[in-house]
């Protein structure tokens, strides 16, 4: 059954594109109002934009994160007088305006129907949605991905060399928001091999320009950025600096960190993926081949379960249709790419998010598809009660996820920093805690409890550099049970409790004068 087979209203398309941006943008600001704590990486990407507000250009340039976003921050912060609110509006907006790029791009592959309801599934998708609102690059990183499919994609379709320019234009500002667009170098010109080795090296010259222009465009912007970390690293070629400690993270994860082959661990943070690799060969083997299958369940999970049984049905179509002729062969060697990216690195929801745009296509044709053979096979009374209970059931399943408040568990870190920052009034504020997010909100400097040992931690009560400790229970008694013991014994004073679900919430200590002249004992 063709995808075109009408399903939506033939006229009106723009007015169907309105009213489905209309609808991401309600669902975005209902989020934002259900929004009660920042994420630890936002209050990272907030430290980096207050460097860059400040002009202190080299302290913001060496955060761990590429540039960009925070610059966007820090571009509006003057006119919105909110840290947190000016990541988000960036966020919000590139969720939104994904809308547009995403239809170009569909129409041109499935059609006029595919194309509008894609937009409308992306309008609701659950994690489309919530990163939408969070402060995290995964929104704009997003729109600037999907904008790059659309020109290279019409670069592809009417042999332009100028689209694959433009492309990696917007590829390598793509970059400079997240590192993971450097796989647009490896997915385009494998496309193109493809493609000549199915056309038996036709257009083999065409498409060796067109990859040049690709990189030309693509480093043009971010060659500044490659060589300032490669000098700053000592690593030449560096992409990221991220891409070692995310490795680490992977590979504790995966329980493999303490395997006797590891013999350095220690600076598994300053290597790159491909020193990594050729020190540890056979470990690093063993992390890919376990993250496999793992990386597509985490890919179905960020779609969500109520959107994989048409996906399911897209994939069907689009294979049993001579897929290496097809016009989306190119989204699909992306996925595929991505999903064994992901497991070279760090399988994460957060990661799997960055392959839903491509996957709407096959999802919104298999939807129709099914829609279309029920309306074929069914009589029309059947067919609008199985198509209205279906109907219901995917609103419902998707909108129970998609409209639960964000982060509702971690209110109390907010309630708490609020609380702190009424107490500090004007004055300087030093915070020792797990979490840096309640010195965020707390307008303090925070005193990562973390990175500190008992002594150490002494040290400050004793010495005064901290006014108040606040920490969940089971973590202080975990790494600090001595004082957890008996604080007031140690110059500790409860002041506050904030409770969350039954077993979290967080205590207030003041840090009070006998524990700066050295605690009692």
């Amino acid at each position: 059954m063709d995808s075109e087979t009408w399903i939506l209203p033939r006229g009106g398309r723009y007015r169907l594109l309105g009213w489905a941006i209309v609808l991401a943008l309600a669902f975005r600001l209902y989020l934002l109002w259900q929004y009660y704590c920042i994420s630890s990486d936002g209050v990272h990407y907030i430290d980096a934009a207050r460097d860059f507000f400040a002009g202190r250009l080299a302290v913001g340039l060496s955060s761990v994160y590429p540039p960009v976003y925070p610059i966007l921050i820090a571009s509006i912060y003057p006119l919105i007088g909110d840290w947190e609110l000016s990541g988000q509006i960036w966020s919000i907006l590139s969720g939104v305006l994904l809308l547009i790029p995403l239809y170009v791009l569909f129409r041109r592959i499935y059609g006029e129907n595919v194309a509008l309801a894609a937009c409308f599934l992306a309008a609701i998708a659950p994690y489309l949605g919530r990163y939408s609102v969070h402060v995290r690059t995964e929104s704009p990183f997003l729109l600037l991905s999907t904008i790059a499919l659309v020109l290279f994609d019409q670069g592809m379709a009417r042999r332009l060399w100028g689209r694959f320019f433009y492309g990696g234009l917007v590829a390598g500002l793509a970059y400079l928001v997240r590192p993971e667009a450097i796989g647009f170098l490896v997915v385009v010109p494998l496309t193109l091999g493809v493609r000549c080795w199915i056309q038996k090296n036709r257009g083999l010259r065409w498409s060796a320009g067109a990859c040049l222009f690709l990189l030309l465009g693509f480093f043009l912007l971010t060659f500044p950025y490659i060589f300032y970390l490669s000098v700053d690293t000592g690593q030449w070629g560096t992409i990221s600096r991220k891409a070692g400690v995310t490795l680490g993270v992977s590979l504790t994860e995966s329980g493999l960190i303490g395997n006797e082959e590891l013999t350095d661990i220690s600076s598994l943070g300053s290597l790159d993926i491909t020193q990594f690799a050729t020190h540890h060969p056979f470990l690093y083997m063993k992390k890919v081949l376990l993250d496999l299958i793992p990386s597509v369940g985490v890919y179905l999970e960020a779609l969500h379960y109520s959107y994989i049984p048409f996906l399911f049905v897209g994939l069907f179509l689009f294979i049993r249709q001579r897929f290496w002729q097809r016009e989306d062969l190119f989204l699909f060697v992306f996925l595929l790419f991505y999903l064994v990216g992901f497991a070279l690195v760090y399988v994460n929801r957060r990661y799997a998010v960055q392959l839903l745009p491509v996957s709407l296509g096959w999802t919104a044709w298999g939807m129709i598809w099914c829609w279309a053979y029920l309306k074929e096979f069914l009589s029309l009374r059947a067919f609008r009660v199985v198509s209205s209970a279906l109907a219901a059931l995917f609103l419902a399943g998707t909108l129970l996820k998609g409209l639960k408040p964000i982060s509702s568990e971690k209110a109390y870190v907010r309630e708490a920093g609020w609380y702190l920052k009424e107490i500090k009034g004007s004055g300087n504020l030093n915070l020792l805690v797990f979490d840096d997010r309640i010195a965020f909100y707390a307008n303090a400097r925070p005193i990562l409890l973390s990175e500190l040992g008992e002594q150490e931690l002494l040290g400050y009560l004793e010495d005064g550099e901290a006014d108040y400790l606040v920490t969940e229970v089971g973590s202080w008694k975990e790494r600090f049970p001595a004082v957890a013991d008996d604080p007031e014994l140690y110059g500790l004073v409860l002041q506050r409790e904030f409770r969350g679900s039954v077993r979290s919430g967080l205590v207030v200590f003041r840090v009070n004068q006998r524990g700066r002249d050295g605690h009692a004992g």
